[in-house]
């Protein structure tokens, strides 16, 4: 397999036109057709379906997408810095988070390294995913750090893991919710919210693909649900923050994916467990990487700000 099939097969399946693809990559239909075919004749399996008036992916290629697009990532990456190293001091730094909402701790940390002078020198790169998929990718040093929960399952002798808060869940409903208008009444933000309380208003669930099939085959539940209402499940923390926003319920998040909001408020639920939020990162990381950078600056800011 090569970067010519992988270009091909990305392109078509992005536009499912090989007219299209071809322009845009400056071939001729016929040379896709052939990159494509090449490609599926060495994996053994098809990609495409094709019939005379469409396109479209098998199984098999939907699933094989996003790994294409990571080699494709990791290859044009790799050509970028060995292009420029030697006119360019580089320091590649390169993160695996979980959620859309930790960019604002990232950012918060990214914003203290420009402020120290350091940030302008550092090259990040961002993969968002799950926690264990970035964690294999870690393992495999094709990341530096991996923010998020400590996973009990994850064990490699060569990764560490450093606590920065323990965090709770929290209720963040809208303003305008029936939930919210007793503690806006009375001016208490600070007042716990109970399960019983929460319990006849629809939750918006945040369950990412990877737990559905626990979350219904074998009842995996984290937090208290009540199967009876009509609730929504999203498979982000920000999906369900834009949901709660319109007023279409109350979630749970983690403590440190919550950011302020004017239409939203987050109340503290008296029944929720705790778990270790925090940064994974090499044993032996060297001592003037960005990556050990990084790793000091969320440690600092987390000692200020919590």
């Amino acid at each position: 397999m090569n970067m010519n099939q992988l270009e091909c097969f990305v392109s078509v399946a992005s536009t499912l036109n090989f007219m299209q693809t071809a322009e845009e990559l400056g071939l001729t239909q016929p040379a896709v057709s052939k990159q494509i075919k090449s490609m599926e004749e060495e994996l053994g399996a098809s990609l495409f379906n094709r019939t005379s008036r469409s396109v479209a992916l098998t199984p098999i290629g939907q699933q094989f997408l996003p790994e294409a697009k990571d080699m494709l990532k990791i290859f044009y990456h790799s050509k970028d810095w060995i292009s420029s190293y030697y006119t360019a001091e580089r320091n590649a730094l390169k993160i695996g988070y979980s959620d859309p909402s930790q960019m604002h701790l990232i950012s918060k940390i990214m914003k203290s390294l420009v402020d120290d002078g350091i940030g302008e020198r550092l090259n990040p790169e961002l993969i968002c995913d799950q926690t264990n998929a970035n964690l294999s990718r870690l393992s495999k040093n094709q990341l530096d750090i991996v923010i998020g929960m400590k996973d009990a399952r994850f064990d490699d002798n060569n990764i560490v893991f450093r606590k920065l808060a323990d965090n709770g869940f929290i209720c963040v409903v809208a303003k305008s919710h029936e939930i919210a208008k007793p503690f806006i009444k009375d001016k208490d933000m600070t007042r716990e919210i109970t399960t019983e309380e929460l319990w006849s208003y629809r939750q918006i669930l945040n369950i990412p693909p990877y737990l559905l099939k626990s979350f219904y085959s074998r009842g995996y539940r984290i937090l208290p649900v009540n199967d009876e209402l009509d609730n929504i499940i999203c498979s982000s923390t920000h999906e369900a923050l834009g949901f709660a926003s319109a007023g279409l319920g109350y979630t749970m998040i983690p403590e440190h994916h919550f950011v302020d909001h004017d239409e939203l408020i987050a109340l503290s639920w008296k029944e929720s467990s705790h778990a270790a939020f925090g940064i994974y990162y090499h044993i032996n990381m060297d001592k003037h990487s960005g990556a050990e950078k990084f790793v000091k600056a969320c440690t600092n800011y987390y000692s200020l700000n919590i």
